[in-house]
């Protein structure tokens, strides 16, 4: 790019609709054949990504970023404010340009992690521009950094290394370290990452599922030339919403995951959750959060409570995993739910099963427990914890030694159909005590 106030005065042409034939060809030609162009346009997203974050302002359309072969390195221009101010206000005007896609002729580069296709080999590196399968999977990377991973039956084009569009079917992003302002956009919502993993899905109604596993996203009204883009919410961590073809949003209350890799399954029938979803009596503060249901997932190591990286469900020291709990559905549980006596957890079973309630053995059972479920000699354990955590501030251990807490396993047969579960104690003051942790498992035959 020889002549930046040239350039930024054609994107200005361009993104406002006064461009002739002869400019968008130019336009185009420019970010296709400069890499500093592009790599301006990246730092640019990157930097309205973390002023969304702080200042909660619209989303960007990444539709004007062109797709080439991997740059090399390039030393990053020297943009004063005025041209950088410029720049953002002309990236905030692309939002109404959802229409316009710019892509190479041979598609957005990818690199394979892992396929069922047979074709697909580990690390193959393929150009693509749209994406469809009914069956199987497909896990990639993009250029950017970010990983994709895609469950059929899905449909969705890649329009970038920073933004794709889903038709149809469930995809999981990662964005890894280096693609903050990653996009997804949906013909009901617009998806702007702000660091994190997270999942979209399309339903057969048109609806939108969006549900974060790590960090945050924004989700906005996809932009149209009729109407502007429009915040929706802002979702950290174990929230989920549900968008309807009006851009109106829901609570999305759960989402079935397969195990620990949190891949959205809505819509795929394998692998055959036992537990189909998980509501509660909103005793609680947090709007948006949704629990992952994690299909087949319990077992050395599980990931125990939403927002706690360090505790997993674990054996007890020296001992196996208890065996008639392996490849149950587990459900990532709020730890914050020890202070909320009163809230009821609505289970919906697909099959016959028998349902695991672990209990933190320091703490009496509650009376829905003893009541409902027997008492087992399996026991599980939860850990590391951090010191500074008050859960187990009564726990006495040796200097540089691991925290863990012991619970007491209670088991339960019941008949397909909604189970509801109770609150972690009797008491409203017993909250320095954990969460207790819950699973499901088909009967057999």
């Amino acid at each position: 790019m020889s002549d930046k106030s040239k350039f930024v005065a054609l994107c200005n042409a361009v993104l406002e609709g006064h461009a002739t034939e002869a400019e968008v060809a130019e336009f185009q030609e420019t970010l296709r054949d400069d890499p500093e162009s592009r790599h301006a346009y990246r730092e640019q997203m990157k930097i309205h990504a973390y002023l969304t974050w702080q200042h909660g302002r619209a989303a960007v359309d990444e539709s004007l970023v062109i797709s080439a072969k991997p740059d090399a390195p390039v030393a990053p221009r020297s943009w004063n404010v005025p041209f950088l101010s410029m720049a953002l206000s002309l990236l905030l005007l692309a939002a109404g340009l959802t229409g316009w896609w710019l892509s190479s002729s041979s598609g957005v580069p990818l690199v394979v992690i892992s396929a069922t296709d047979s074709e697909l080999a580990k690390g193959t590196r393929i150009h693509r521009n749209l994406i469809e399968f009914n069956e199987g999977s497909l896990r990639f990377r993009l250029d950017s950094g970010a990983e994709v991973e895609a469950i059929g039956p899905v449909k969705f084009e890649l329009v970038s290394d920073m933004f794709l569009r889903v038709t149809h079917g469930s995809i999981t992003v990662d964005v890894g370290d280096d693609a903050v302002g990653f996009q997804v956009e949906t013909a009901e919502a617009q998806i702007v990452d702000l660091g994190t993993r997270f999942g979209v899905s399309v339903r057969d109604s048109g609806e939108t599922d969006v549900v974060v596993f790590e960090g945050a996203v924004d989700v906005h009204s996809p932009p149209k030339k009729s109407k502007p883009s429009s915040p929706i919410a802002n979702l950290k961590e174990g929230e989920a919403i549900r968008v309807d073809k009006g851009s109106g949003s829901q609570r999305l209350t759960s989402v079935v995951v397969r195990g620990d890799r949190n891949e959205v399954l809505a819509g795929n029938k394998d692998p055959v959750p036992v537990i189909v979803d998980i509501t509660d009596n909103g005793k609680h503060k947090r709007k948006n959060r949704c629990y992952s249901v994690r299909v087949g997932g319990l077992g050395p190591p599980t990931k125990s409570y939403v927002g706690l990286g360090l505790p997993k469900w674990r054996p007890l020291e020296g001992k196996r995993f208890p065996v008639p709990m392996r490849g149950a559905d587990v459900v990532v549980m709020y730890s914050q739910d020890r202070y909320h006596p009163n809230l009821e957890y609505y289970v919906e079973l697909a099959v016959p099963s028998r349902l695991f309630a672990w209990h933190d053995a320091r703490l009496k059972a509650p009376d829905w427990l003893t009541q409902d479920f027997q008492k087992t000699d399996m026991k599980l354990r939860s850990g590391p914890w951090a010191p500074s955590n008050d859960i187990i501030s009564s726990i006495e251990v040796s200097d540089g030694e691991d925290i863990y807490v012991e619970y007491e396993v209670w088991q339960r047969d019941v008949p397909a159909g909604t189970v509801t579960l109770g609150g972690n104690h009797n008491r409203s003051r017993s909250v320095r005590y954990a969460m207790y942790g819950f699973a499901a498992k088909a009967l057999e035959e």
